[in-house]
């Protein structure tokens, strides 16, 4: 007697890396988490509600790489909005390991970091969630920043900056570029929305 295909292997299969797949890992490693249940896992991607366009643009590739609508909920006593999407294995999908980021001290999938067209996609998903430009017209400086407090994430975000030919600094809390001419060829090589 032949046995029924199982459904759930489907969601074991390995994803194809591409550079959508690269900027979801760095959304979820900034404004995100994976959380486990006993049968299931489920990520969370919290952004602010204003941030309509930006909600639009996570869900259109949760979607696709997942071939599965996320459920996109506003909290009623915050002022925010998650994204969410139940599916087993997510973790080992993406490989990141579920539970707290900063004391699982979480860090960016090697293969991300091993291709520059990777690394640039993860950068502009870890930057917009968890990056801001500042400008200080007194002394006509500018910079970019991530702040973060996973230490893997800011030293992988230093290398990977450093890989693309930029000069960064790492602090306590943040990964920056400060000199101006790498702040404007970076906003433009990631298409930073701010």
């Amino acid at each position: 007697m032949k046995s029924k295909p199982d459904k759930r292997k489907k969601y074991y299969k390995s994803l194809k890396k591409t550079t959508e797949l690269a900027e979801l890992i760095g959304i979820i490693l900034g404004d995100g988490h994976i959380q486990k249940f006993p049968r299931t896992e489920r990520i969370v991607i919290t952004c602010g509600f204003v941030k309509k366009e930006y909600i639009k643009r996570i869900v259109n590739i949760v979607t696709k790489i997942f071939e599965k609508a996320p459920s996109v909920l506003r909290r009623k006593t915050e002022n925010v909005i998650d994204v969410s999407l139940y599916r087993c294995g997510i973790s080992g999908l993406l490989e990141i390991p579920s539970g707290n980021k900063i004391k699982n001290n979480v860090g960016v999938p090697a293969w991300i970091k091993k291709k520059c067209e990777f690394a640039i996609s993860c950068l502009k998903g870890l930057f917009e969630t968890d990056g801001c430009i500042q400008y200080a017209p007194s002394n006509y400086a500018q910079y970019i920043e991530l702040k973060n407090l996973c230490e893997q994430i800011k030293v992988d975000t230093y290398y990977m900056l450093k890989h693309l030919g930029y000069t960064p600094q790492l602090g306590k809390s943040y990964v920056r570029l400060a000199r101006k001419k790498e702040v404007e060829s970076f906003r433009k090589l990631i298409k930073f929305r701010a």
